[in-house]
């Protein structure tokens, strides 16, 4: 996996990748939306909220080089699932 910005693991990666709007507030009030529907789980509203709290600390800048690097993670999980059909 690539070196991302301020060390998201996979699963963020991704949380991030399936709700990314092109910009980091956009994106972190996506992310924040779906916390209510979550009730119960409280290992994905941990997971989600830790991806708010990276994507907050984070300056625009850095998402935008977060961004180029998600685009080449998506790439390359596209490319395993194609591998595997």
């Amino acid at each position: 996996m690539m070196d991302l910005a301020m060390n998201f693991d996979t699963d963020e990666c991704l949380v991030t990748a399936m709700f990314d709007k092109g910009n980091r507030n956009d994106t972190m009030e996506a992310i924040d939306n779906i916390i209510p529907f979550l009730k119960g789980d409280a290992d994905m509203i941990g997971l989600v909220c830790n991806t708010i709290r990276k994507l907050f600390c984070m300056s625009d800048e850095g998402y935008e080089i977060f961004l180029m690097d998600l685009e080449d993670y998506k790439a390359e999980l596209k490319e395993e699932d194609e591998d595997e059909e």
